[in-house]
């Protein structure tokens, strides 16, 4: 049955820029009405002014994930305005790149908070919604890197597997509510994402192998809301490398160690 997506209720944290901007942007060419969080809120009213522009109802909140006061007004605020929430896409985060040994407590505390606190924080404001509701969309935009970690990415890539734990918990424990509950695992993906994570880690960070667009993403996330799945992969590929490197974890390891081996190779790969 057709989306009848003018009467969709969504919610994107991290929607300034990025994924979660050009999901917005995506979900506003159907007319879908949204609820943007983010910290930056000159960045976030532009992408507000543009969603507007292709007729979309938009509020807009400061939205700090690592606050767990600002997911849950950002989250109820859907609810109180427009009476349902159908989407919650947790998008929020931030890379970092250090070995695990140098990483310092402040450093893993704050990837901890933001990356997987910040997403259990909409999982856990969204869910009361939809079980009432007995509909809903739960999105966690995690990463291809929540399977296999590579070096000096374990904090980010920790962060990441930790989502995807969430999410397969979520999904059993409310599915007989129907409400589903997605990962989605972007490879390389041409945002401000490489930027924050230099400027956060101190050294360059760069991507990795395939990039795709994040409009591209956006896309591929507005067809799994027309029609959920556990998992969303956008470059499929990887994940059946990833197979099989889970499958020959010491195989895995071996060709890892002899990509990253020069110190100007270690690079992120999301």
């Amino acid at each position: 049955m057709p989306v009848d997506w003018s009467k969709k209720v969504v919610v994107i944290t991290g929607a300034s820029s990025g994924i979660g901007a050009a999901c917005a942007l995506a979900l506003a060419q159907r007319r879908t009405t949204l609820v943007l969080g983010a910290r930056r809120m000159d960045k976030l009213q532009a992408v507000a002014d543009k969603a507007k522009a292709c007729g979309s109802q938009v509020i807009i909140a400061p939205c700090d994930v690592a606050i767990h006061e600002n997911v849950v007004t950002l989250v109820q605020s859907a609810k109180e305005r427009f009476g349902r929430l159908d989407v919650a896409i947790a998008n929020a985060g931030f890379g970092l790149r250090s070995p695990v040994h140098l990483t310092t407590p402040e450093q893993l505390r704050e990837i901890w908070n933001v990356n997987v606190m910040g997403t259990w924080y909409v999982m856990a404001a969204a869910a009361p919604i939809m079980i009432n509701q007995h509909a809903g969309h739960i999105i966690v935009v995690s990463s291809a890197i929540a399977r296999r970690s590579i070096p000096q990415m374990g904090a980010y890539a920790m962060t990441k597997s930790a989502q995807l734990s969430l999410a397969e918990a979520q999904r059993l424990e409310l599915s007989r509510h129907g409400v589903a509950v997605s990962s989605v695992h972007p490879v390389t993906t041409s945002t401000e994402f490489f930027q924050q994570a230099s400027r956060r880690s101190g050294k360059q960070v760069d991507g990795l192998g395939k990039t795709q667009t994040p409009e591209l993403v956006a896309e591929k996330i507005v067809r799994l809301i027309e029609h959920p799945k556990p998992e969303l992969w956008p470059f499929s590929p990887v994940r059946y490398a990833l197979a099989l490197a889970a499958a020959f974890p010491a195989l895995a390891d071996f060709l890892i160690s002899r990509q990253f081996s020069a110190p100007q190779k270690i690079k992120n790969r999301v």
